[in-house]
């Protein structure tokens, strides 16, 4: 913990396959995710968030990303703190990943964590083989009783569904329905900023008076003046290093930088 506040890097839509399967034919999602990780070393976070999409269409990696989020908190010596998205069946992200969690909610990946004086709360926003994600009444009568004892240094939020639009069309309507719902809880609250995934595309906004950011995948990214297809940048990896200090929040996305990392291989 820096004396200028927490530093956290936010991985997000690692889309891991199996079998040693090239995403789009051509992207070696492990490798990247191992290459996203090694980087983060460089910003010495005092948390790393991974905000959902750790496999692509429900591949069973799980059992395997938990062992190499298990590695690289060795290597890190931070916590590493998983939600699920709407490629990760229900349940998948469970009693193997949050292993620092302080407690626990209705969903096995619905978890507090204490980084120094600041608060993580992680939230399952489902959606599995759904067009958006959502909250359920008992994840949000939950989060209302967690943040009535407001943290020292206040709260952040993790899930993988924003709050808030995309740019792109064709993400219209895929983000975390009924957002209304999640704000009039959030209201009055410590909640200084709201971390989410899904659109790989890096996007800033606001859910009433709470930041919300958007983090690039590592995925790949969208391409906003595609005219070819795919629509997206295969050759782009990214991740976010957040900064929450006193008064005062910053989100930098980071391009990972080449060649390729080993780190994949100790877990396989």
């Amino acid at each position: 913990m820096r004396a200028t506040g927490t530093t956290l890097v936010q991985l997000t839509d690692t889309h891991l396959l199996t079998g040693g399967a090239l995403l789009h034919g051509r992207i070696d999602t492990w490798a990247r995710t191992a290459e996203a990780l090694e980087a983060a070393a460089g910003f010495a976070p005092d948390a790393v968030l991974v905000t959902g999409d750790i496999a692509d269409r429900g591949a069973q990696v799980h059992a395997r990303a938990a062992r190499l989020f298990e590695h690289a908190e060795r290597e890190l010596q931070c916590p590493i703190i998983v939600v699920p998205g709407n490629h990760d069946p229900a349940g998948s992200v469970g009693a193997r990943f949050n292993r620092k969690r302080i407690a626990s909610g209705p969903n096995p990946a619905d978890t507090v964590h204490m980084i120094g004086g600041l608060r993580i709360i992680g939230l399952d926003t489902h959606g599995f083989r759904e067009a958006a994600g959502g909250l359920s009444q008992p994840q949000l009568r939950w989060l209302l009783a967690v943040l009535e004892t407001p943290a020292p240094s206040g709260t952040v939020l993790a899930l993988h569904h924003p709050p808030i639009d995309c740019l792109m069309p064709a993400l219209a309507g895929r983000g975390l329905a009924r957002p209304g719902e999640l704000a009039a809880v959030l209201a009055g609250s410590d909640v200084r900023a709201i971390l989410c995934g899904h659109y790989h595309l890096p996007t800033s906004g606001s859910l009433g008076t709470i930041p919300v950011w958007v983090g690039p995948a590592v995925s790949y990214n969208h391409k906003l003046f595609a005219t070819d297809a795919p629509a997206h940048d295969q050759d782009t990896s990214w991740f976010s290093v957040i900064t929450v200090g006193s008064g005062q929040l910053s989100a930098t996305p980071v391009r990972v930088p080449r060649p390729l990392a080993i780190t994949a291989q100790v877990v396989a």
